[in-house]
């Protein structure tokens, strides 16, 4: 048997590297203990895929806006499913306000949640109204906020998980 640290997982669900099965000469105290989290990692799925797609279209709304593009359909769609993961993802932290967590700041946190829905509605209609190329730049602004956004609930309230 070697004295390598090992992983154990303790009660109360903290980490422990320890150096099991060495001799007492040898054994030394507890190298660094953390704090799992108990909360389901579905919010942290749904926060990155929100990034990735806010990310995603921004870039496509900015080939379009370089090829001087107008607003078209699959650019439209990529705008629903951006505000359809977001609607998902307000849904969740209002289900777990609901349920009795609270976040430190917790006005802020109600000012996002109101916000994060209504940025990609207003650079559609916006958009849609800008009959030149720069109506797919509303859009590539709007994808980089939703990204900049989920990134911001995450520093107000770490729960949600990034």
């Amino acid at each position: 048997m070697s004295c390598e640290p090992g992983h154990d997982q303790g009660l109360g669900g903290e980490v422990n590297l320890e150096l099991p099965h060495c001799p007492a000469s040898t054994a030394r105290p507890a190298l660094v203990t953390t704090k799992r989290s108990n909360i389901s990692g579905v919010n942290g799925a749904v926060t990155t895929t929100i990034i990735v797609a806010g990310l995603a279209l921004a870039g496509y709304a900015l080939l379009m806006t370089a090829l001087n593009r107008r607003m078209n359909v699959p650019l439209l769609a990529a705008v629903g499913v951006l505000e359809i993961l977001l609607l998902v993802q307000v849904g969740i932290i209002v289900a777990k306000l609901v349920g009795g967590e609270r976040p430190a700041g917790l006005a802020t946190l109600i000012g996002y949640l109101i916000a994060t829905p209504l940025v990609p509605v207003a650079a559609a209609f916006w958009g849609l109204m800008e009959r030149s190329r720069w109506g797919p730049a509303v859009i590539a602004v709007a994808g980089l906020v939703a990204a900049v956004l989920m990134v911001r609930l995450h520093q107000i309230w770490p729960v949600i998980h990034v």
